[in-house]
């Protein structure tokens, strides 16, 4: 609108009153020519009904028809041109009011003067003219036409007798033309800067408030924004991702997505808010997730921004630090304890063979030996650990993966193929692992249900389910078995190093398998059954792309 305006030369401001007024400038001028047209067919009704409610003493009722006819070919041609839109809005309004003026003062000579009250018709085009383009040039249009009005009063007072009163009427009636039109013009240029400054303030908001999104989505971390009922009102890209990219989430419920988090957000509400806090909470039985809830605004339980940081990554940097640390300490182990065990055993095979030891001898010889070799066992598996510090992860196909190992773990065992089910749901999902940690990891789950689940080997059960959970980022494996389970004693140091309820273990089985998950992203953990047996989940994490 504004270089329209320029365009054509007239001030910014009448096009900023269009807008502010209308929206489309052509609209007004649509809305005027139908008023146009309907005022021709009331002047027609007028002068040649014989039902006409006014009584017209004409002063001349050729001009009058004249005038009529006028005023219909400039209502119909304004709006053939309106609706090609040429000329230009602006000076088409300046014509249309200039000819719709001469036309109501020929009306109003052919008429006799202000006696027929048509010079009121005058007021609506010039009222119209500096609403929707204030300026100067509309108010010496408007000052032209008063001019002409009274000129036209004065003539007919002093040629045809005219009354006294209609001079009077005429200038009360100019007064109120030109002290309304520029009051209008004011108010129109006013409501126009009002709307401008709107505009850009409008436009500074609408760019604000996508800068902020653009920030939002750009965060690593997860940000929510739920509204006091529970419902969620924003959500970024990386929490949407948390969630398992769910298709339909504005103004869902937060219970729906993730009803652990909700169910803290509800305790924060309760107890704790407005004060921040950080806890950690586990999504979807799988994800763990670093939450901190701050309210929004100053009323209590409105508005709550939750911020999402998903803990994988932060856990494999703990993890990489500590089999460092651990590679030092065995490289250490090794040296310091490797070569005198070498001697111990060696001397104690020595000593086997002496023809002159006694059965007690023989024993404590046999005890010397069986201990040096799970020491030595022990060393071996904590250099192996460390030795593990970089995974060569691969895209697997995690259904196909599953078939190919158990295939390979039953010909080694005692087990067959009715003994253990696998269920994988996406048949096609894959994870991003090292097959040999994989590997190591089910092996040692597997030959552990073996060994402890329950006495007989012949009467085990091994289900493997493998899938997405709803709502979820994450790829979760269970391994469950029929056996005996692990007591709530067992389980607190299940994962210990060196702790076992077997004679002949290490203890580093299910140790060196959750760090090995640990190292590849993902996490290993003890479940608890809602059947009688065992659960271990292994978690695969897909927040990072390795």
């Amino acid at each position: 609108m504004l270089s329209r305006a320029r365009q054509s030369g007239q001030p910014a401001a009448s096009g900023l009153a269009i807008d502010a007024l209308h929206g489309d400038p052509w609209k007004i001028l649509w809305l005027y020519s139908i008023y146009r047209l309907a005022l021709a067919g009331v002047l027609i009704f007028v002068g040649f009904s014989n039902y006409s409610p006014l009584d017209i003493d004409f002063l001349d009722e050729h001009l009058f028809i004249l005038a009529i006819g006028l005023y219909l070919f400039f209502a119909i041609t304004g709006s053939i041109t309106t609706y090609i839109q040429w000329p230009d809005h602006l000076t088409q309004i300046s014509f249309n009011t200039i000819a719709d003026t001469v036309v109501m003062l020929k009306l109003i000579y052919s008429t006799g003067g202000m006696i027929s009250e048509l010079g009121l018709l005058m007021t609506i085009p010039l009222f119209t003219l500096n609403i929707i383009r204030p300026g100067q040039i509309s108010l010496f249009i408007t000052a032209t036409s008063i001019v002409a009005l009274l000129g036209l009063e004065v003539y007919l007072q002093k040629y045809h007798q005219s009354q006294a009163r209609d001079l009077l009427q005429t200038g009360l009636l100019s007064l109120f033309i030109l002290t309304g039109s520029w009051l209008g013009g004011k108010w129109a240029i006013k409501t126009s800067s009002t709307a401008a400054l709107a505009k850009r303030r409008g436009l500074d908001i609408a760019n604000l408030s996508q800068l902020n999104q653009t920030i939002l989505d750009e965060l690593q971390s997860g940000i929510l924004v739920v509204e006091s009922s529970g419902a969620i009102r924003h959500i970024n890209s990386t929490a949407w991702e948390f969630l398992g990219k769910p298709s339909s989430w504005r103004s869902r419920p937060l219970r729906q997505f993730a009803p652990e988090l909700d169910k803290h957000l509800q305790v924060w509400l309760d107890n704790i808010c407005p004060k921040i806090i950080t806890c950690d909470i586990k999504h979807q039985g799988t994800m763990e997730l670093r939450t901190r809830f701050t309210q929004l605004g100053t009323q209590t339980k409105g508005t709550t921004l939750i911020n999402l940081e998903d803990t994988s990554e932060q856990r494999e940097r703990v993890q990489e630090v500590k089999l460092a640390s651990l590679g030092q300490l065995t490289a250490n182990i090794a040296h310091e304890i490797r070569n005198p065990l070498g001697a111990i055993s060696h001397s104690a095979q020595l000593l086997s063979e002496s023809p002159n030891l006694d059965k007690v001898d023989s024993r404590m010889v046999q005890i010397i030996q069986s201990n040096s070799k799970r020491m030595n066992l022990t060393i071996e598996s904590v250099l192996n650990l460390s030795r593990k510090k970089n995974p060569n992860r691969e895209t697997i196909r995690l259904k196909a993966w599953l078939r190919e190992f158990l295939d390979d773990f039953i010909s080694q065992s005692a087990l067959n193929q009715d003994q253990i089910k696998v269920f994988v749901s996406p048949a096609d999902c894959t994870v991003t692992f090292d097959p040999a940690h994989l590997h190591q990891i089910m092996w040692n789950l597997c030959r552990n249900a073996i060994k402890h689940a329950t006495d007989d080997p012949a009467t085990l059960q091994l289900e493997i389910q493998g899938g997405i959970p709803n709502h979820s980022r994450d790829i979760m494996l269970n391994i469950a078995d029929n056996g005996k389970g692990v007591s709530k004693e067992d389980r607190l140091r299940l994962f210990e190093p060196f702790y076992t309820t077997s004679e002949s273990g290490t203890g580093l089985g299910l140790f060196m398998s959750r760090e090995l998950a640990m190292s590849n992203g993902g996490n290993l953990e003890y479940v608890e059954s809602a059947q009688n047996g065992s659960c271990f989940r292994l978690t695969f994490s897909k927040g990072r792309n390795h």
